[in-house]
């Protein structure tokens, strides 16, 4: 259940209401998401003149959702320094719910599963679970969406080579620092924000965390060596090299991903 107050809006949240505040209590998701519906309805010239939002509260949490061109924008009324999600209806459930960020911690601890060692000795094995229909769409939220940073959006073709001037390491030198550079590295948990995987000595993943959706990613070719001195992986993507850090973590394409613990 959701309690939910409309400022500035009318009780169904279909036109604009000056000053006004109402309150609903103990709302159930379908009506909720029915309001959200109609509120993406609004007029546009009326609602460009007013300040109009939908306050959410369930559980511990707090949300602001706004309207734009038939769209959703979710703000976390705790960290107001974060800027707004867009978002269908759909989807806003998904993240009012709480589904959507189990399904992004789901994405983070599988993608820090692949980079584990696999076992020597023998191990049992379980039989699969049998998934729910709901189940299997957050298992499809696995690496999600497609990286959307920067020159892998704008320029999606592979780079030629690597950079001039990068030399490789030789391959007794990258087996030394494999086990120090295997791991997950995020720019940060909300939707939207990107990842890489490393794992392979020759190839990373590069994704995008979403909300609840079937999901794309990159296998990008790479080659530990050095650029100008500084060691980090040059890569077939645009942008190509991938610096590794003083502090042990990622810079690309002008983002920071931080190492997952």
């Amino acid at each position: 259940m959701y309690h939910v107050i409309l400022v500035n809006l009318s009780a169904d949240a279909r036109c604009v209401a000056a000053q006004a505040y109402v309150e609903k209590r103990a709302l159930p998701p379908d009506a909720l998401a029915d309001l959200l519906r109609d509120f993406c309805e609004i007029d546009p010239i009326e609602n460009a003149v007013a300040d109009t939002e939908i306050r959410v509260k369930v559980g511990g949490n707090s949300y602001l959702l706004r309207t734009e061109q038939k769209k959703l924008i979710l703000y976390d009324a705790h960290r107001r320094d974060l800027p707004g999600q867009i978002f269908t209806v759909a989807q806003a459930m998904e993240e009012l719910d709480g589904s959507a960020a189990k399904a992004r911690a789901q994405t983070i601890l599988l993608a820090r599963g692949e980079t584990e060692p696999a076992p020597t000795g023998p191990v049992a094995v379980a039989p699969p679970p049998v998934l729910s229909s709901k189940s299997r769409v957050i298992a499809l939220a696995v690496m999600a969406g497609l990286m959307a940073a920067g020159l892998w959006l704008v320029a999606p073709e592979k780079a030629a080579g690597p950079p001039a001037g990068f030399v490789p390491l030789a391959p007794e030198e990258w087996a030394e620092r494999q086990a120090g550079l295997a791991g997950v590295y995020l720019t940060g948990s909300e939707p939207g924000q990107h990842g890489i995987v490393v794992t392979d000595p020759e190839q990373l993943k590069l994704f995008e965390l979403g909300t609840v959706a079937a999901p794309r990613v990159i296998y990008a070719e790479c080659r530990l060596g050095r650029l100008g001195g500084q060691l980090g992986f040059a890569t077939d993507q645009p942008g190509g090299f991938i610096e590794i850090t003083a502090d042990g973590n990622l810079a690309y394409s002008g983002e920071i991903f931080q190492r997952v613990p």
